[in-house]
């Protein structure tokens, strides 16, 4: 029986949600990452109602995060209350999930809705780890579990202290991230198809941009994973830090004696954000693609410091890979430009968003 390793980046905006397959091509298993936004959660849910009613489950649920580009379509494709639809497990860091937090302890906000919702008998909330926090400890072992079909996942993200550092604002994020529901959503911003000048782009010159870590305490808390499956790895970035991310990857290519680790796919944390991507980082694995997942909505994303810096640090022929076909996006398609420097791009379909990944 032919097996499947596929990653896809469904569309979910400036957002992330990310639908993997693994095992034997007929029957897969299947885990979800994220949800992306409330605005997006229709191709996620048409998605699972094409699976007959017997056939809606997934090995495993992630929510790396509690910002509402990652968790926002989730809630919404909760509330609608699919028939069959099953989770063997969910990973996610709630509040009593934070250090020092009581197991009472919950806000009003819609961030705790989830955990409502996971807290009702039965649900599998953490259930590899005992129900408690997901994190790297500060030595020896990363955390490592093992799903139903083979795939391995090894925690690269959260530390302890990102979470620590979390509690004292967690309600606050939760505001910040548009989750109170006695508060209408934020309209995003419109994306402005095609392609615009964006003035002198000089890569070498944006490659060389000192880096400035991201200082959000909740990207800082955000799950990241090694997946692997017959000998193919995909680094699922979420929105984390570089440092973590860096100090995680260093521990694990250590352990196998090397000094870069190897991987078939970078899906760079918070959709190509400048300041958690690092140099440093990308010197740290060897990697042939790496995956944006963004339509630029809101936040500009990818930043042209990040996808330099994956050009000039991610190795001679590497490839960006798209979701959406943007201005942000598409600016790298310049042919001149991948001559110079070897790199390639792919995009969606003309017309289409969401892209495919088959690392076998």
């Amino acid at each position: 029986m032919k097996s499947i390793f596929r990653v896809q980046a469904l569309p979910a905006r400036q957002g992330d949600c990310l639908w993997i397959e693994y095992g034997e091509s007929k029957h897969p298993h299947r885990l979800l990452i994220d949800g992306g936004t409330p605005e997006t959660v229709d191709t996620l849910q048409s998605r699972i109602l094409a699976f007959p009613v017997n056939q809606r489950n997934f090995e495993l649920l992630v929510i790396t995060h509690i910002d509402n580009d990652h968790i926002g379509g989730l809630l919404k494709l909760l509330d609608a209350g699919i028939p069959g639809l099953k989770f063997e497990d969910v990973w996610f860091n709630g509040w009593r999930h934070l250090p020092g937090s009581g197991f009472e302890e919950f806000g009003p906000v819609q961030g705790e809705k989830l955990s409502i919702w996971l807290d009702q008998p039965g649900q599998p909330w953490n259930q590899r780890f005992d129900r408690k926090s997901i994190a790297v400890p500060a030595g020896g072992l990363l955390p490592v579990k093992t799903l139903s079909g083979g795939l391995k996942l090894t925690v690269l993200s959260p530390s302890i202290d990102d979470l620590r550092r979390l509690r004292p604002v967690w309600e606050e994020e939760c505001h910040k991230a548009g989750m109170d529901p006695s508060k209408p959503q934020p309209p995003p911003q419109p994306v402005v198809p095609g392609f615009e000048a964006f003035g002198v782009v000089d890569i070498d010159d944006l490659s060389a941009t000192p880096f400035k870590e991201d200082t959000s305490l909740a990207n800082g808390s955000s799950i990241a994973l090694l997946a692997e499956f017959e000998g193919h790895r995909i680094l699922l970035g979420g929105d984390a830090h570089a440092t973590t991310l860096l100090s995680s990857v260093a521990r694990l290519a250590a352990s196998e004696g090397v000094d870069q680790l190897k991987i078939d796919v970078l899906k760079l944390p918070h959709h190509g954000s400048k300041a958690n991507l690092s140099r440093d980082l990308l010197e740290r694995v060897e990697s042939p693609r790496y995956l944006f997942s963004t339509n630029g909505a809101q936040f500009n994303h990818p930043d042209q410091e990040a996808v330099a810096r994956t050009i000039c640090f991610g190795g001679q022929g590497a490839q960006l890979i798209f979701n959406y076909r943007t201005k942000f996006t598409m600016l790298w398609n310049e042919t001149t430009w991948k001559s110079q420097y070897g790199y390639q791009t792919r995009y969606p379909a003309a017309g289409k968003e969401g892209i495919n990944l088959n690392l076998i």
